[in-house]
């Protein structure tokens, strides 16, 4: 017998199951999409135990006949294709027949059906795969599918399920999206045999992007052409943004996907109101031809290739942005190349406004005793852009470290604070020239420095509100904090769940008294949906950070001479000061020497 044999077909449907069936979401994912695929207007899926116990799914479609029935749970047998040519227009949800014998061979399925006018149904059981022999059986119009003791014969990937609040969570996710996709379809959650969520039948993707949201979510309607590309969104204003795009959904021809491009290019939208790193809320709905996206590139359908994914993007950006400028007042974004061969310009962030990041782009306000009250010149202002490398370029502390910039104790209480410029800098003298902070990234330091001592200790100070703060999530993020409860404690922010779509915040960090706890809580969810990834204690330090960033002097706020004063003071007495945790550096010098150099003393 040679070396090289052909596997069973059992065993090559476990192989299989493992690409297609990650968890309960996956089962009821696939379900769900044979059932649309079927014409069904209504579809309920029950669930015991987070799916684990069972996953029922239940639809009005079309039904199947009995050798139908048989067939469908026979591996690359499907009704969607016929033809190599057919993956080139996909119009359904499946086409490779994977999904059902999948599913059976690492579980005990039961599938139900009776075609629309047949006299009766048939029935199909298998338990671990194996041969489908089918029997008459009273049932519906339509087909249900019983999905029984999941990973009951791969105990190695039943291990690594998480709770059941989770799975659920994870499960509520994937009908959502399906839910977004067909609002002419009406969908309904059972969970332990109580009703958990439902989404009727809508008349439009608005109408149904509403049912999807938070009633508090003002979503803003955008709809364009270019070229092939048309588009539809509903997105939330750019302060409902969060870190992370878990808010996000995209949708290209009616399938939900994951791709990150695709969100960066929805965030680009909003120009220079979004900080990197966070995406706003809303459903975006992209319709191209068949033959510009391939879906046949994961196993799971969750991603898509574009023939042109770069002027794809680009013109989705432009597309949104028309219509979220004038409703949020946003600030302009420069030009776009064209898709699909067209000319034009290739797309550049808007230089209409001076950048945040130029130190000189002085304003000479004097509306505050201590902003800077003299006119700068403008050849002035330049040389000094020239001297550090130019705008926002300037020698920071990184370069200058190696100089003495730190050397010895109380360096920074040594400067001499002369104004704030912008709302943004500090501008400081000392002994061998002018020194600018950036006020947040100085401020953000102290703060997360005196987090990380504290949460070393195991001592955060809390601060309770005075009346808990109600936020509204995701299912699946409310089980991410549930499941991560004694972790968030420790971080020093008190919160219990209320259903399972919101949480209370009854307590913050002391230190973070400034920020909103719907920020705190929301990035939060980011960082430790990061931090799943790898154990807590080594993601503590970035979602620390984070939490700084949101509970210090920002970029905009005044602040009084006794304030800047007492930040310097605090920056001489942490580890290192040269750099925000985010990387960013604190502080720029213009030495004396180059100044008079520039002006020709």
């Amino acid at each position: 017998m040679g070396r090289i044999q052909t596997l069973p077909t059992d065993l090559a449907n476990q192989i299989a199951a493992g690409e297609v069936v990650e968890r309960p979401a996956s089962v009821v994912k696939e379900l769900v999409e044979n059932a649309l695929d079927a014409g069904a207007r209504r579809v309920n899926v029950e669930l015991e135990r987070g799916g684990v116990a069972l996953i029922r799914v239940t639809d009005d479609g079309a039904g199947m006949d009995e050798d139908d029935a048989v067939l469908a749970l026979q591996r690359h047998a499907t009704s969607k294709i016929r033809h190599k040519d057919d993956l080139f227009a996909l119009t359904t949800f499946g086409f490779r027949g994977e999904a059902l014998p999948s599913i059976a061979s690492v579980s005990r399925l039961r599938l139900a059906t009776r075609a629309h006018g047949a006299n009766e149904g048939v029935e199909v059981v298998l338990e671990g795969g194996g041969i489908a022999r089918p029997r008459p059986t009273g049932a519906a119009e339509g087909t249900s599918v019983e999905v029984r003791d999941l990973f009951f014969n791969v105990p190695a990937r039943r291990k690594f399920l998480k709770s059941t609040g989770t799975e659920a969570a994870h499960v509520t996710e994937a009908l959502l999206l399906a839910a977004l996709s067909r609002p002419d379809v009406s969908f309904f959650m059972v969970r332990d045999g109580r009703t958990a969520r439902e989404w009727l039948r809508a008349g439009s993707r608005r109408e149904r992007a509403t049912q999807a949201f938070d009633a508090s979510e003002r979503l803003e309607a955008c709809a364009g052409e270019r070229g092939p590309l048309r588009v539809e969104a509903h997105l939330a204003p750019p302060e409902r943004a969060r870190a992370g795009a878990t808010g996000l959904h995209l949708l290209v021809n009616g399938r939900a996907v994951r791709d990150r491009a695709f969100a960066r290019a929805v965030a680009q939208a909003y120009g220079s109101v979004l900080e990197p790193g966070r995406y706003p809320v809303g459903v975006v709905y992209i319709e191209v031809p068949a033959s510009e996206v391939d879906v046949n590139v994961h196993p799971q359908k969750a991603e898509v290739r574009f023939a042109d994914a770069r002027a794809l993007f680009d013109a989705l950006t432009q597309e949104l942005h028309r219509s979220l400028a004038s409703a949020f007042s946003l600030p302009a974004l420069g030009g776009s190349r064209g898709w699909m061969g067209s000319r034009g310009p290739s797309f550049q962030p808007s230089s209409a406004a001076p950048s945040p990041s130029d130190p000189f782009a002085f304003d000479g306000g004097a509306r505050d005793p201590w902003k800077l009250g003299v006119h700068v010149e403008g050849a002035l202002a330049g040389s000094l852009a020239e001297a550090t490398g130019g705008p926002g370029g300037g020698a920071g502390v990184g370069a200058l470290a190696g100089a003495g910039l730190f050397e010895g104790v109380g360096f920074y209480a040594s400067l001499e604070f002369l104004a704030q410029v912008r709302a943004m800098f500090l501008v400081c003298s000392g002994a061998d020239g002018l020194y600018v902070l950036d006020q947040h990234a100085a401020a953000e330091r102290v703060t997360y420095d005196r987090l990380r001592r504290s949460f070393a200790s195991r001592s955060i100070a809390t601060q309770r509100l005075l009346l808990p703060d109600v936020i509204e999530l995701l299912p699946a993020e409310v089980a991410t904090l549930e499941e991560r409860s004694d972790e968030v404690a420790a971080l020093g922010i008190e919160l219990r769940a209320v259903g399972g779509s919101a949480v209370a915040v009854h307590a913050v960090p002391a230190l973070l008294a400034r920020a909103r706890p719907e920020r705190i809580v929301r990035d939060l969810i980011a960082e430790l949906g990061l931090a799943d990834r790898r154990p807590f204690r080594d993601a503590a330090d970035r979602i620390l950070a984070t939490m700084a960033c949101h509970g210090s002097i920002r970029g905009g706020d005044a602040i009084s001479r006794a304030e800047a004063v007492s930040l310097l003071r605090d920056l001489d007495g942490i580890d290192f000061a040269g750099h925000c945790p985010h990387g960013r550096p604190v502080v720029t010098r213009i030495g004396y020497d180059e100044l008079e150099r520039r002006v020709g003393r």
